[in-house]
């Protein structure tokens, strides 16, 4: 059966990736965005424009049951992949309202109307901070989890819980546990873009981090690999699945910035205290993933980051100021 894919978040970092990668696989896909302010909304734009997919994007939020209905019925998907969300650990302390509004809210809306409307396959974003601190790595998906560290993680518990329990006759559930995702036009308020582009505006990069502090670093296109997988085949999972999409390989900060050296990168860094809603490591295996036959992440970070360099050196300056002063 040919796929029919609506994508929430469709002007994010992971969304334009993914759409730009069904198009080219020959997948009808409508993508959604509501081009929120949580940073600069011409980087959004500007990824549509690069990547070529204006003309499969619509703007509208998913906190509007109403406007989700709509679309659903509209464009009769075979799968919904739920990207959209207000990202980032820190700004969950500083602006709470939209963890609970799109994280929570929007995601029930969109869940329920999968199950109303009878959409086949559901797939949205979870996040490797549902596993907290404690735990020995690497972290597994059928792990009890610790009490969140912070509300974005919280969030993203609820939305697996929400998806487990509520009423399931009509459409099967994927959440993907996403590992520190980064590479070329990514979100803004990530610590890889933040250092880059610190390098490049010659800007000190405030670490409010120990070097030791390890990341299971996964690489934009081995992260929309994966979901495309999952968009295609998902027949021998079960009716609700918890997946890591993680190569299992984690790096700590100092080896990053040995990377960065190496490249040649000078990035000045200025030392504060350790935020505490930071989790110490985030390593997650990849068995469940292999299991199903869907690729690890392999991408290893030299490559990675070079490739997000180069991606760096393309862009006009003037507009990566505007996108890191934007958060």
């Amino acid at each position: 059966m040919k796929q029919r894919a609506l994508i929430t978040g469709g002007a994010g970092f992971i969304g334009t990736r993914l759409i730009r990668d069904l198009i080219d696989a020959n997948v009808e896909v409508l993508g959604v965005d509501s081009y929120s302010d949580y940073y600069a909304p011409s980087m959004k734009r500007s990824r549509v424009k690069d990547l070529r997919i204006g003309p499969y994007l619509r703007e509208g939020n998913i906190e509007d049951r109403s406007f989700v209905a709509q679309l659903i019925s509209e464009f009769s998907p075979t799968v919904v992949v739920n990207l959209a969300a207000q990202g980032g650990v820190r700004a969950s302390k500083t602006n709470p309202r939209p963890y609970i509004t799109t994280n929570q809210l929007g995601f029930v809306n969109i869940l329920e109307e999968c199950e109303k409307q009878r959409v086949p396959k559901l797939i949205y974003a979870s996040s490797s901070s549902v596993y907290g601190d404690g735990l020995t790595p690497p972290f597994n998906e059928r792990q009890a989890l610790p009490s969140p560290k912070s509300l974005y993680a919280a969030s993203k518990i609820s939305n697996e819980l929400v998806a487990h329990h509520y009423p399931n006759v009509n459409t099967q559930r994927v959440g993907l546990r996403l590992f520190t995702v980064y590479g070329p036009m990514g979100r803004p308020d990530m610590a890889v873009f933040r250092m880059l582009a610190s390098g490049i505006l010659k800007k000190p990069f405030h670490l409010t981090a120990n070097l030791e502090v390890a990341r299971d670093f996964t690489y934009i296109d081995d992260v929309s690999r994966v979901i495309k997988q999952v968009v295609e085949e998902a027949s021998s999972l079960q009716p609700h699945e918890i997946l890591n999409v993680a190569g299992s390989n984690p790096r700590t900060l100092g080896e990053m910035f040995k990377i960065f050296n190496q490249m040649g990168i000078h990035v000045e860094i200025n030392r504060g205290e350790a935020d505490v809603l930071d989790s110490k490591i985030t390593h997650g295996s990849s068995e469940i993933l292999a299991k199903y036959g869907y690729s690890i992440p392999t991408t290893n970070l030299e490559t990675g980051l070079e490739r997000t360099w180069n991606w760096f050196n393309s862009c006009d300056i003037n507009q990566i100021r505007e996108w890191y002063e934007s958060v």
